[in-house]
């Protein structure tokens, strides 16, 4: 029993004097990695995120949906905001107080001075432009709709901004059809394709893509055609955001034979478009989201080939591109996303954890070991005047003192708690003192102890 409490009370004092010294270094290497975390570790990914689409009918919105139902496997929830287009895509991604942070923003749609404030993350889809035309013979120059009633899409769309666009390079500008008394018109789809039909306007652009109502209602309607762009290859080399795709004969229609003949088209491709309110790591989720809508391809897009890193016109995110190029990260492979993301984050705090840990092992163990040995080698000074008394003149009443003083030292050491590695050390001090203060009671010790430690 009385050897269970003696080792309980070395257990204490071990533990005492270890916390007496190793908390200092602790508490400097908590506040290091405090600091870390709140200067120079990002926060964590937003458990909400809101993308900017195109109005409800539309593939963005549609590919929205699909986008929503990815992220929500991971607990992200997706905020659909509905646009007239891409033109106030961009305007919201440009106003830190929208609150969006991705937006769908079609080819050509992006002003020259947002292109260095926003980035891509991938383009995903191409978007056929459709102009479907009256008249009696075919048109295939832009020119020929100089004059005409056209509806080239609502403000703030991106069919707008490209159909202006191609039609000023072709001479047909804004000023020109008001004085020939046919300004441009900005009717959403369903209403331009009725009104085409109607007979109200001579001509619609579309931007939409093959499989849509007003393609394929237009497409089939008596006294309206496609027009098929003899320069399509021209204006794909002047805008590099525009792709040149042929309509092959019969693809949307085999059995009526629809088209009837291979149509040329200019295709601006549709891409992410991000601000610098996206959070970094869910810069992956989002390109995963993409691929999982778009890898499969339609009658454009060759599986596989978006979402891609082409056809973009703002730079590439670098972590888009390193994701496009490499694919996931190894973290991201092995861990799921949370888990991945917390790591990747904290990776910056693996230098004061480094420091915190050397400082323990180089620092903090010797000190400890130097506060142990302290305890039993500065009772040695006491040794010392003793051994001065032996080798002085007698004088009892000092020798009596000196005998008194090394027997409390001795009763001392008793309560002294060392760990098992520095018990030899104390062993030793015991029977020094014990030699010491036989030799000042006039005893003759049968063998002598071990020399004792230097002191310094």
């Amino acid at each position: 029993m009385i050897r269970l409490l003696f080792r309980r009370r070395i257990a204490e004092g071990y533990r005492r004097e270890l916390l007496r010294v190793w908390t200092p270094f602790l508490l400097v290497g908590l506040t290091a990695l405090v600091a870390t975390y709140l200067l120079f570790v990002e926060p964590p990914p937003p458990r909400r995120l809101t993308i900017a689409t195109g109005q409800p009918t539309g593939r963005y919105h549609a590919f929205a949906e699909r986008y929503r139902a990815y992220l929500a496997g991971f607990d992200i929830a997706l905020e659909i905001r509905e646009t007239a287009g891409s033109a106030e895509n961009v305007a919201l991604l440009l106003d830190p107080a929208s609150g969006v942070s991705v937006a769908f923003v079609q080819g050509g749609a992006m002003p020259p001075d947002a292109r260095d404030r926003l980035s891509s993350l991938a383009s995903v889809y191409r978007e056929p432009l459709w102009i479907f035309h009256r008249g009696d013979r075919p048109y295939d120059r832009l020119t020929d709709l100089a004059g005409k009633r056209l509806s080239i899409g609502p403000e703030g769309s991106g069919t707008r901004v490209v159909a202006q666009r191609l039609l000023a390079d072709s001479g047909v500008t804004a000023a020109g059809q008001a004085a020939a008394g046919a300004p441009f018109e900005g009717l959403p789809d369903r209403q331009a394709a009725e009104a085409l039909q109607a007979g109200r306007i001579d001509a619609a652009f579309f931007i939409v893509g093959p499989g849509s109502e007003q393609v394929q209602q237009l497409i089939r309607a008596d006294g309206v055609r496609l027009m098929t762009l003899r320069q399509h290859q021209s204006y794909a080399r002047r805008y590099p955001y525009l792709t040149s795709v042929v309509l092959s004969e019969g693809l949307l229609d085999l059995e009526r034979n629809i088209p009837p003949a291979p149509s040329p088209l200019l295709a601006p491709p549709a891409a992410l478009v991000a601000n610098a309110t996206l959070h970094p790591a869910l810069v992956p989720l989002l390109i995963e989201a993409a691929r999982a809508a778009h890898e499969p391809g339609n009658l454009l897009d060759a599986p596989g080939e978006f979402p891609s890193a082409r056809f973009v016109e703002a730079p590439l995110r670098p972590e888009a591109r390193r994701y496009l190029e490499e694919g996931p990260l190894l973290l991201q492979r092995v861990l799921p996303f949370w888990p991945a993301s917390m790591v990747s984050r904290l990776k910056l705090m693996l230098l004061p954890l480094a420091t915190v840990i050397f400082s323990i092992f180089k620092i903090a163990q010797p000190l400890y070991n130097w506060r142990i040995s302290a305890r039993i080698y500065r009772h040695y000074e006491i040794l010392r005047r003793a051994q001065r008394e032996l080798a002085g003149p007698p004088d009892p009443a000092r020798r009596a003192e000196m005998i008194a003083t090394l027997r409390q030292l001795e009763e001392k050491l008793a309560t002294v708690s060392v760990p098992l590695g520095a018990m030899a050390a104390l062993y030793q001090l015991y029977l020094h003192l014990g030699y010491v203060r036989r030799r000042l009671e006039g005893e003759q010790p049968s063998l002598p102890p071990p020399p004792p430690p230097p002191v310094a």
